[in-house]
């Protein structure tokens, strides 16, 4: 898995510069469709500022693998109730259910055989009619596409990245048993923000 570490102080200023402020705006989207005391798992939540928009009955797990992304995340003012967890997802073994997992930003660090894995096994933790909000990049044209292998290149030399494209996100998930409720748009279509729902369970 990759290193965030040190990219972790520049890590939102980076965000900012490129996508303008879409990416935050992308992921805390769906956020206030998450009912009240709902059980929240976050995967990859980098530096935690979509915490700043959960309620107060919110119960959240965050799981991170970086731990300066904890560290940062910790400092974001947020009236949730937060269990910070730093560990691999792929080695993060619980028997507790979910009503609600997130994945922003972070399905793209996976190759297809590890997501066939984790989603499988993200699946086993998601409570029976719970939803899973997964935002991430969908290029639509030349200049997307050629985006995001700049920016595989760039967290290749910078946090030794292995992953070089981008998997075919809804047909994992349509795979594994869910259909898509919801789709929003943002940065020219170019990122994602969708509500899957199990329909096997």
């Amino acid at each position: 898995m990759a290193d965030f570490d040190r990219i972790a102080t520049s890590y939102n200023h980076l965000k900012r510069i490129v996508f303008y402020g879409q990416v935050e705006l992308a992921s805390r989207h769906f956020v206030e469709n998450i009912p009240p005391s709902s059980e929240v798992l976050i995967i990859g939540g980098g530096t935690g500022q979509l915490l700043a928009h959960f309620k107060s009955t919110h119960q959240i797990n965050y799981l991170e693998l970086s731990r300066s992304m904890i560290n940062k995340a910790k400092k974001v003012t947020t009236d949730a109730s937060i269990e910070f967890i730093h560990t691999d997802v792929l080695e993060w073994e619980s028997d507790k259910r979910f009503d609600v997992i997130v994945t922003p930003f972070i399905l793209d660090c996976f190759n297809e055989d590890s997501l066939n894995l984790l989603i499988q096994k993200l699946k086993s933790n998601l409570s029976q009619g719970g939803i899973w909000i997964h935002t991430d990049f969908c290029p639509k044209n030349a200049f997307q596409k050629l985006l995001v292998k700049a920016m595989y290149l760039f967290f290749r030399i910078t946090a030794k990245l292995k992953v070089k494209e981008l998997a075919d996100f809804d047909s994992l998930f349509i795979k594994h048993g869910f259909i898509c409720k919801r789709k929003v748009l943002f940065y020219h279509s170019m990122v994602e923000s969708k509500i899957y729902q199990q329909i096997d369970g």
